[in-house]
């Protein structure tokens, strides 16, 4: 069976890291499944799976398992501790149907973990979650090129610049911490800290493509709950 293995530095020291490390995960590991659909003329994106991750802790670290369609995917999460204080989190996943594209996508939850355990050591934080199909690519752009066009209307740029949603679009700002494109998945990860401090990923996935935001904030829940539907709103339009 042929493993994932994937590993992240951390700027946190390791006993609060493996304190917290099994509730980020429940948030950032959670898998939705997410599936574009024609409904009368018109593409819509509906969500076909939406199950809890399922956590057990050892004496190394823990275990998490996730459903993806018919699979079972399950990670061993290791934590070590290094020297100057700061912190290694490697995993091994096995069980993926396609583990090419779990990578990517276990990719780009390692830097959003990163992002959220090295700045906000007390969770939790307050969920946003919203998603919309791709619109306006024709029949030979790849998914890369539909998330480089989401990007370039939300208002992303590069790696540590600053980052400002464009006006008419719900109001962020932050740093994009990465970048990265995929067959597959697509994502940036960006450090937010306006209206309240926390983590957002505008990531593009699957076929036809689905664009994702999901964000932990901490401050005002009232903010995230205001967030989340203007985010949906403007997905199912844009």
């Amino acid at each position: 069976m042929t493993s994932v293995d994937l590993a992240v530095e951390i700027a946190a020291d390791p006993g609060r890291v493996r304190s917290t490390l099994g509730a980020a995960l429940a948030f950032w590991l959670r898998p939705t499944g997410l599936e574009t659909r024609g409904d009368g003329g018109e593409t819509v994106v509906v969500v076909t799976a939406d199950e809890p991750v399922r956590i057990t802790h050892d004496d190394d670290g823990l275990t998490t398992e996730i459903d993806e369609g018919p699979a079972t995917v399950s990670t061993a999460w290791t934590v070590a501790g290094r020297a100057d204080r700061t912190t290694v989190v490697t995993c091994r996943s096995t069980g993926a149907a396609d583990p090419e594209a779990f990578a990517e996508r276990m990719t780009t939850v390692l830097v959003a973990l990163a992002a959220h355990l090295e700045h906000f050591p007390d969770p939790p934080g307050s969920e946003l979650h919203a998603w919309g199909p791709s619109r306006g690519r024709t029949s030979e752009s790849t998914a890369e090129q539909a998330h480089a066009r989401f990007l370039s209307q939300v208002g992303v740029v590069a790696p540590r610049q600053e980052f400002h949603t464009f006006r008419g679009l719900p109001a962020m700002s932050g740093t994009c911490l990465e970048r990265r494109g995929g067959r597959h998945h697509s994502a940036a990860v960006i450090l937010l800290d306006d209206p309240v401090p926390g983590v957002a990923v505008f990531a593009t996935s699957g076929t036809p493509p689905v664009h994702e935001v999901r964000a932990l904030l901490f401050g005002d829940q009232t903010v995230a709950e205001r967030l989340q539907a203007q985010w949906a709103a403007w997905l199912a339009a844009a």
